[in-house]
């Protein structure tokens, strides 16, 4: 992948063509969401037993998944945090795969890209800059964020996921760092596994 983003490109040719296979799986682990109002958001395929992740303000209490091969069905909500901003959500589908989580810390100016569905329009991709790291849980980018792209992956351009998204401040899409959200899944899941 490193080498293949560093070739220089023939002129008139996309750089978008070398990322096709990271976009493709990151569009298929982003499922969505249909929430309150008839609002759509979008999750993410953490773990491969049917967890998925996403804001807590795109959800109602009985939740409709549509998965990229179009299938649906119904989520159950495991757990949700509103002040954080986090969900974690079990559908009854294994075998999906799980999104790769970047561990090593974001640079300013790092190229990133977000999927998630603005407008209904399904598995659209975004792409901007690490704009700014103002505190330790949050991502602010520079990149086109719309309604529908809450709950979607912000990842590296190896597909690394960073984050997820949750809003726009400012003109700047504000993402959720892959860091608060497995402190959000261990504290969440342990404690339910505890009291099960």
């Amino acid at each position: 992948m490193a080498s293949a983003m560093n070739r220089v490109a023939p002129a008139g040719i996309s750089i978008e063509c070398s990322c096709d296979d990271v976009v493709q799986t990151l569009r298929r682990l982003t499922v969505q969401i249909f929430g309150q109002a008839g609002h759509h958001g979008a999750g993410v395929v953490w773990r491969s037993n049917g967890l998925v992740v996403t804001n807590a303000h795109v959800l109602n209490e009985a939740s409709m998944i549509r998965l990229h091969d179009g299938r649906t069905c119904h989520a159950e909500l495991v757990a949700r945090d509103r002040r954080i901003d986090l969900a974690i959500l079990r559908i009854p589908i294994s075998g999906l795969g799980a999104v790769r989580v970047r561990s090593g810390s974001l640079r300013v100016g790092e190229m990133l890209m977000a999927v998630g569905h603005p407008m209904g329009e399904a598995g659209a991709v975004s792409l901007g800059i690490v704009h700014a790291l103002p505190h330790g849980h949050l991502i602010e980018a520079d990149i086109r964020l719309l309604p529908g792209n809450s709950g979607g992956p912000l990842a590296d351009v190896s597909g690394r996921v960073v984050g997820i998204n949750s809003m726009v401040a400012n003109g700047m899409g504000v993402a959720i760092s892959t860091a608060a959200i497995e402190q959000f899944l261990e504290e969440r899941l342990t404690f339910l596994e505890g009291t099960g």
